[in-house]
């Protein structure tokens, strides 16, 4: 008896040791792979200015929502003078919505509305960015896009890079009526693999991020869009993409493109692309189904609101 005692005095102070190490190598794992993740930035590539990007100022409405957890996003929705379809746009993982804006005129001349917006800790958002929280923002847009598209367009979610990954999961708890991956990876191990192929940093990315395991059950049309020369994610990815959907889909690569320079190596066949696939969009099918968040989550996220609500009120009442 004294024997095991002895064995339990010993082994407590051991297994509660492992405990905190494990706990603390997680939470260094996720810090880790967020700060590579996440390279957000307050300031404009020019200005806030949509009209210093090519876009027409009588064609963009400034837009502010919250996001179910109490985060305030900002974003624009931009108009086509001849729309066929309206879009959400979920942008990359550098900057703001800025970075991807001169894009925004290729889009508005093959027929799509967009709206473009910022993830939380990103550009004017609030906030700080996170894996769940940036999935959360782009279903947070998907909602308010519902509500104020025309009714009468087919709905298309765009995304770039990261924004692409992003996109992949959105679709799976909002629907739309078709998806594009522009210069998307596969998976996130794939693409550190890619990325740092001598370092292990891989081990870090965690099973996040499976854009392949979306499209392989995606029930809507898919358009890829890639450079042939893609120098952050390879271009077999992309062909990858394409060929695991079962749905109706298409690809498109540029000769020579790299990661982000398609609009302007060859602008005019990236408007004529979007805007042939665009035009055989189903209206309205909605064909992916939905993952509703747990009970849980629901309750986590009125908690943060309920605070942030409660901050920014204090902020407002504070003297300057």
């Amino acid at each position: 008896m004294r024997r095991r005692r002895e064995l339990r005095e010993l082994a407590f102070p051991l297994l509660a040791g492992g405990v905190a190490v494990t706990v603390m190598a997680e939470i260094a794992r996720r810090a880790f792979r967020n700060a590579k993740l996440f390279c957000p930035s307050p300031h404009p590539v020019k200005s806030w200015n949509p009209a210093d990007y090519g876009i027409p100022p009588y064609a963009v409405e400034k837009q502010w929502f919250e996001t179910p957890d109490g985060e305030m996003l900002y974003g624009w929705y931009c108009r086509s003078s001849h729309p066929i379809a309206s879009s959400v746009f979920c942008h990359g993982n550098t900057g703001n919505l800025t970075v991807s804006a001169d894009v925004i005129p290729h889009l508005l001349d093959a027929g799509i509305n967009v709206l473009v917006f910022d993830y939380r800790g990103f550009g004017k958002s609030s906030g700080w960015p996170s894996i769940r929280g940036v999935i959360l923002d782009g279903v947070t847009a998907a909602r308010f896009h519902e509500s104020i598209r025309p009714k009468n367009l087919p709905s298309i979610l765009y995304g770039y890079s990261l924004g692409g990954a992003i996109a992949a999961q959105v679709i799976k708890q909002h629907p739309f009526d078709a998806l594009i991956l522009q210069s998307t990876f596969t998976s996130l191990p794939d693409v550190t693999k890619a990325v740092w192929p001598h370092l292990p940093l891989h081990a870090f990315a965690g099973n996040l991020f499976d854009t392949l395991g979306v499209v392989r059950r995606l029930n809507v049309p898919l358009l890829v869009i890639h450079g042939g020369a893609d120098e952050v994610v390879p271009c077999w990815m992309a062909h990858a993409l394409h060929d695991t959907c079962s749905s109706t889909k298409r690809i498109w690569i540029v000769d020579g493109g790299l990661h982000k320079d398609l609009h302007i190596r060859d602008g005019e066949s990236l408007v004529s692309t979007i805007n042939r696939f665009a035009a055989d969009v189903p209206r309205n099918t909605h064909g992916t189904s939905l993952e509703a968040p747990t009970r849980a989550e629901q309750l986590i996220d009125s908690a943060f609101r309920y605070i942030r609500r409660g901050m920014r009120r204090h902020l407002l009442h504070q003297p300057q």
